[in-house]
């Protein structure tokens, strides 16, 4: 009779983890498993294939122009088959679209879209669009509403004046913060953490930044209520500019802002029209807070 000698079991090695070391590369660090780190913050799991799709909407959303395939393969140390098949799936998504008469890429303005769902943008956009049409019509100015975007601007809303001269300004549109009437009365107001964010991130971007004449500008800005001074990006205007805030179940700060041209066809003065906005923007702030 045959006796049935049982093997010892035996235990499996231990995996070891795919997740390796990074390796810092500038901004984003990146490991030899594709692993990532962004802000300093190591991400234990990657996706490469998604990692590769938002490079190419980062990079494309801070550039002032159009880049072709081969363009965007050559500045991101990517191959162009890499690339390719990341912008087919975006394009066929809605976030990037060929530039008129071209066949190089931009990106849209989906993820603006997207982020505005966020119930408080949504709520600050529906309450303010009454307001600035009725400003609108009353001044014969057009405005627009922004909110920072970590050291930029970005315009959320607008509304247009009835008159067919004008300076206006579309939805999605960006610019430094520091360099916009919008963007120096939404600095004046923020607090806390979300200023001590956009701060390491100006100072980084510009280590001379004077710090000390930023804050006394800002002060002065409060002290002010709103800010009325020549614009810095175009020649001939000038940005009269309010703050928003809401104090209701999330904070938001943000800026009502209307580019100020002389009109012969209108006699609105500039400290008028900044009035009536000081009015609109109260009005929208009021409003926000109850919700």
């Amino acid at each position: 009779m045959k006796k049935n000698h049982a093997r010892p079991a035996v235990k499996p090695a231990a995996q070891k983890s795919r997740v390796k070391p990074v390796t810092k590369v500038g901004k984003r660090t990146k490991s030899q498993s594709g692993g990532s780190e962004t802000n300093g913050e190591v991400l234990r799991y990657s996706a490469p294939a998604l990692e590769k799709g938002l490079d190419i909407m980062e990079f494309l959303s801070e550039r002032a122009k159009a880049y072709s395939l081969a363009q965007l393969g050559e500045e991101m140390g990517r191959t162009k088959g890499e690339i390719f098949r990341m912008l087919v799936v975006l394009e066929a998504r809605g976030y990037v679209e060929r530039a008129a008469d071209s066949d190089d890429y931009q990106v849209t303005d989906k993820l603006l879209r997207i982020g505005l769902r966020r119930p408080h943008y949504r709520a600050l956009t529906e309450v303010a669009r009454p307001l600035m049409d009725r400003f609108a019509l009353d001044t014969r100015y057009p405005c627009h509403l922004a909110i920072a975007s970590d050291e930029q601007i970005v315009v959320i809303a607008r509304a247009e004046s009835p008159d067919l001269v004008g300076v206006t300004v579309r939805v999605g549109y960006r610019q430094p913060l520091l360099e916009t009437g919008s963007g120096r009365i939404i600095f004046a107001h923020m607090e806390g953490v979300q200023r001590r964010h956009v701060l390491a991130l100006l100072t980084r971007n510009n280590p001379r930044l004077d710090l000390k004449k930023l804050e006394q500008d800002s002060t002065a800005i409060r002290e002010r209520g709103y800010l009325l001074e020549p614009s810095r990006i175009m020649e001939g205007v000038y940005d009269i500019s309010c703050p928003v805030r809401g104090e209701g179940n999330e904070a938001i700060v943000a800026a009502l802002t209307t580019p100020f041209v002389r009109l012969v066809t209108n006699s609105i003065t500039k400290e008028q029209v900044a009035g009536r906005l000081g009015e609109a923007a109260s009005a929208i702030s009021a409003r926000l807070s109850v919700l």
